[in-house]
């Protein structure tokens, strides 16, 4: 008799922001296939009885590659198991949950998937940025800096010259070189604000506000992972506040650094 397969979306790392739903999904899990960012406090949630295999992706370091990830899903349900994907965010946001939705349907293993907070939304809030402002922003778009082949990817670059435009960028920050140079070609404005967002939603969350002309120097004391927002919503930093991670009856307020 075939298992089931969940695919799991853990949020941006504090346990308080998983969702209900989440955490009574992974109380039944007989095997919990967990990523590399996912935060200790949520592995802890994990039940004595479930097996942990880590399958995390570290840039240049792939402890599985993703057609093992996949092979090792399908063994696992085949056999029975209730297998569970935890993974970073929400499963359909810059993953490879939509690849292992599909090949286990292929391969007929009943699937669920379950959302998660992403951190392009949770990230901005943490630093005190509203991505759609009223009288600021009209919209936001949501990019990635990586392609596979560790590829980089500018084609979002013309939406930075949209004046009421929130950009959020995802795994970019090792890509601030590139992403200076090609905006700066492209015209837009060196002033423009832009916030680094360090591990947002932990006790270690932090946030660099800087400017496009300034953001090669700033990106170079921000620590990872992080995400990067560009837009005059950054300036909003100033007077939101920002995100309170509790932990053992301690508040942590985000640190900024100018």
């Amino acid at each position: 008799m075939s298992g089931k397969l969940y695919l799991i979306g853990c949020g941006p790392g504090d346990a308080d922001l998983l969702t209900l739903k989440a955490l009574k999904t992974i109380e039944k899990l007989d095997i919990a296939l967990i990523d590399h960012l996912l935060t200790d406090e949520i592995i802890d949630l994990i039940l004595p009885h479930t097996k942990v295999v880590f399958v995390g992706k570290e840039k240049g370091k792939h402890s599985y590659p993703q057609d093992q990830i996949n092979a090792m899903i399908t063994e696992y349900a085949l056999q029975g198991y209730t297998v569970g994907r935890l993974k970073c965010g929400d499963p359909y946001i810059f993953g490879r949950g939509t690849e292992e939705a599909i090949y286990a349907s292929k391969n007929g293993i009943e699937t669920e998937v379950i959302p998660g907070l992403s951190s392009a939304l949770s990230g901005p809030l943490s630093a005190g940025i509203a991505p759609t402002a009223r009288g600021v922003s009209t919209g936001v778009s949501i990019v990635s800096a990586h392609l596979s082949g560790d590829r980089v990817n500018l084609s979002w670059i013309p939406m930075l010259s949209v004046e009421d435009h929130t950009t959020v960028v995802l795994m970019g920050l090792s890509r601030t070189r590139q992403i200076v140079k090609e905006a700066l070609d492209k015209g837009v404005d060196s002033a423009l604000p832009v916030a680094i967002i360090s591990n947002a939603t932990t006790a270690i969350q932090s946030s660099i506000i800087t400017t496009l002309g300034e953001l090669i120097i700033a990106a170079k004391a921000a620590p990872k992972p992080a995400i990067l927002v560009f837009g005059n919503v950054v300036n909003l930093a100033q007077v939101l506040p920002t995100y309170r991670y509790e932990s053992k009856g301690e508040c942590y307020d985000i640190a900024c650094a100018g």
